[in-house]
């Protein structure tokens, strides 16, 4: 594995953290790790069925209807 350095909001950092707290994650890395790797399985269209890029903000918000939440 390689490192990486990366910045996150406050507000991000404590949303992760709960997720540890509540056990979904073991820790932030193993957190960070799944978001990694959902969103290259986004992006290869996994999700959306279409196996062509689409932009971010077009799959925050099918992952956000799919999941049921308000953006």
């Amino acid at each position: 594995m390689e490192l990486i350095a990366l910045r996150l909001t406050k507000q991000t950092i404590s949303e992760i953290d709960n997720l540890v707290k509540r056990g979904i994650y073991p820790n932030r890395s193993e957190a960070m790790r799944d978001a990694a790797r959902l969103l290259l399985r986004m992006q290869k269209g996994m999700f959306t069925g279409k196996a062509k890029p689409v932009s971010k903000d077009v799959l925050i918000k099918e992952f956000a209807k799919k999941e049921g939440f308000k953006l």
